[in-house]
């Protein structure tokens, strides 16, 4: 199939997209005889989701892709009626040939029959339409259920298997969930020589763990979930070994989850959660399972709430506007009873007429004395902008730490009404005086702010182990056939808060850059860690710009990159703290910095970040609640002496940021306005930055 240009305005260059129309989840990854297949969700008939069909690509280096023709296309009746969509699921070759799909390619040096290695696709079926299949199976409208399909030529043709679907319906136990039952992940697991299945219930949070001979027939194992990031709808599973620090002795079993909506910022992210796997069920590390109604070891509450009898005056908080005079609430009774996640009796909450009132709750001030403040919070995403705050425009819903004067840490809801934990690290301004503002100034949708359980800590309050802390990393799926210590992921670069609206044409949505994952022991604690794959370096150019500052002074500094590299580089940043607070690199920028994207570390909050508030266009999301903008962090401490390495791929619409060893990493899409705002700046705020180290290569487009 012939490339189109690929050079249309937002087209990344070396990340995968479409050649046309909508694509979201990545599906059937599989590495077969030196070739890596993606399949992917795909629309053949427009650049919105819909009309669900498997499209394939094929690539011999994870960079560079031939997109070949659709695999699974839906199926639709002779008055154009779906009759069967193609949802997300896995792809395994079936070397044994235990499906009993093979067919004879030709004859070996004796005369014997040589057989092929069938390709087979496991994957939802959707079924918008009640029928009954030609093998007799009753399909209600509405039902999802497994299928397969196999390819004797590598992936080039398919046939469905005509005892579809395989998995009709979930266990009896959840019968009502027949509509909520998606995305098999299969895997050949070599100790019990069997196949197995991960399976979805995405509204019960809950996977299913299923076991097979023959990719055909299957028996429940076991179920897990739900855990960790449990609000939303759990989908895209998959399930794979890793070996701890290099150590192929020492193996490990991760699930990877998406979940949408719930995600760490709003709408969609990915959690990851490691544990064992014995063949039959997974069981969790103790280490990385919390519990929501457990508080941090040692903590001090600062505030539970509870008093639902008082107001916030005799709490000795602050209130203005419309809620001077009230006080914590029963969280039963909170938004007509939708809200969960709280606990005990009580909440603060700005929903106390609807979303009609305005004002702000302030705490009495305390002197910072832990590293953590940890906090639930749920309501509308209405994030606190520094560019707008105390104007006209200020339509926050948010709860600020202030020191000083200053808002140094804020947090919004994710448009839910499920509590969930959020932690800053405020170990910056311990021995300083602060208090927390609670703003509600906004009578929008959803325009209103819960918190609960504020507690100080030495240690985190964690809700998930993020795979990704960024807006635009989902669906994450994980390449069958390639050895352990070579596990590699791809993700939809995408956020269903706003996917169908993206600013793109004639196709919709990108991939993350394939990255490589592994186990590492950081800070005493397993990390599941990422990087690119060692592959896109091969598109790298020499070094645009490289320069050793032992002290970078406080204020910006411009650094020089041609086009058209200055939309599509790799950037790799090392430094040291020195008196300043926050030191970094603005990205596609004007010469006034109206429009940007910064990207850097904070050394007070001891996180990494991505502002897009001043990125581009963000004009595609429905003014009222606008999802696109925000100030995204990954928390990763350090010491003052520490070399902290941060590095980013910046490609045309988006930028993926990786920290410290891959412990952390945001992955965001930008969608810059003007087309000459390309210029590249370091800056250091509020003092100096040691040691700093700034190298630049261009990325060469895959396209051309």
């Amino acid at each position: 199939m012939v490339q189109s240009c690929f050079n249309e305005e937002y087209r990344p260059q070396f990340h995968f997209t479409p050649q046309n129309n909508w694509m979201n989840d990545p599906n059937g990854l599989v590495y077969h005889d030196g070739v890596y297949h993606i399949f992917y969700q795909y629309n053949p008939n427009g650049n919105t989701w819909g009309y669900m069909s498997w499209g394939h690509a094929i690539s011999t280096d994870l960079v560079h892709w031939q997109h070949l023709q659709i695999a699974l296309e839906c199926e639709v009746d002779s008055n154009g009626n779906v009759i069967e969509m193609f949802f997300s699921g896995s792809a395994v070759v079936d070397v044994n040939n235990t499906s009993g799909f093979a067919v004879s390619i030709g004859k070996d040096g004796t005369g014997k029959d040589v057989f092929s290695q069938p390709m087979v696709a496991i994957y939802t079926s959707c079924y918008p339409t009640a029928h009954t299949t030609s093998n007799g199976q009753v399909i209600r409208q509405g039902q999802q259920s497994q299928s397969i399909a196999f390819s004797n030529d590598n992936g080039l043709t398919w046939i469905k298997y005509n005892g579809n679907p395989i998995i009709p319906s979930p266990p009896a136990e959840y019968a009502d969930q027949y509509k909520q039952f998606r995305d098999p992940f299969v895997f050949w697991h070599t100790p019990s020589l069997k196949w197995i299945m991960v399976a979805s219930l995405a509204i019960k949070q809950i996977l299913l763990i299923y076991s097979s001979n023959n990719l055909k027939d299957w028996t429940l194992e076991s179920q897990f979930g739900p855990h960790n990031a449990r609000f939303g709808e759990w989908e895209c599973p998959s399930l794979f070994p890793l070996y701890l620090d290099d150590n192929t002795a020492a193996e490990k079993w991760v699930i990877l989850i998406g979940i949408n909506p719930g995600g760490v910022i709003v709408g969609s992210g990915t959690q990851s959660i490691i544990g064992s796997f014995d063949g039959k069920s997974f069981v969790a590390d103790p280490s990385d399972v919390y519990d929501p109604a457990e508080l941090p070891f040692g903590s001090t509450v600062f505030q539970d709430f509870e008093s639902t009898s008082s107001t916030f005056e005799e709490l000795g908080w602050t209130a203005t506007g419309d809620f001077a005079g009230t006080g914590p609430q029963k969280g039963s009774i909170v938004n007509a009873g939708k809200v969960q996640g709280y606990l005990g009796n009580g909440i603060m909450t700005t929903c106390l007429f609807g979303n009609g009132g305005t004002g702000t709750i302030m705490s009495p001030k305390f002197i910072i004395r832990k590293d953590y403040i940890s906090f639930l919070i749920a309501g509308g995403y209405y994030p606190y902008n520094p560019a707008t705050a105390g104007t006209s425009e200020d339509n926050q819903v948010s709860i600020n730490l202030v020191v000083e004067g200053e808002i140094v840490h804020s947090q919004t809801g994710t448009n839910t009404e499920s509590l969930v934990w959020r932690s800053w690290n405020v170990a910056g301004w311990v021995g300083q005086e602060a208090y927390l503002a609670i703003n509600d100034f906004n009578t929008g949708q959803s325009a209103h702010l819960h918190i609960d359980e504020i507690v100080f800590s030495d240690c985190p309050k964690d809700e998930a182990n993020w795979n990704d802390f960024g807006p635009d990393y989902y669906a994450a799926a994980t390449y069958n056939g390639l050895p352990t210590s070579e596990r590699t992921v791809i993700g939809w670069m995408n956020n269903w808060a706003y996917a169908n609206n993206i600013p793109t044409s004639t196709w919709r949505s990108a991939m993350s850059i394939p990255r490589t994952l592994a186990l590492k022991t950081i800070n005493n604690k397993i990390r599941l860690v990422q990087q690119p794959v060692s592959s896109l370096s091969t598109l790298y150019t020499s070094t645009l710009y490289s320069h050793n500052f032992s002290s970078l002074e406080c204020g910006e500094t411009k650094v020089s990159v041609p086009a058209p590299f200055n939309s599509s580089m790799k950037v790799a940043l090392k430094f040291t703290r020195g008196g300043g607070t926050k030191f970094g690199v603005i990205l596609c920028s004007n010469e006034t910095n109206t429009q940007k994207t910064v990207i850097g570390y904070d050394f007070l909050g001891q996180n990494i970040f991505v502002d897009r508030f001043k990125s581009g266009n963000s004009s595609f999301v429905e003014s009222e609640r606008n999802t696109f903008p925000g100030y995204f962090i990954a928390t990763m401490p350090t010491k003052p002496t520490d070399v902290i390495e941060i590095n980013i791929l910046l490609d045309w619409s988006s930028v993926e940021v990786f920290g410290g060893q891959g412990q952390v990493a945001l992955t965001s899409q930008i969608f810059p306005l003007e087309h000459s705002a390309t210029q590249v700046k370091l800056f250091s705020e509020g003092g100096s930055t040691r040691s700093v180290s700034v190298s630049i290569n261009g990325i060469k487009s895959v396209w051309k």
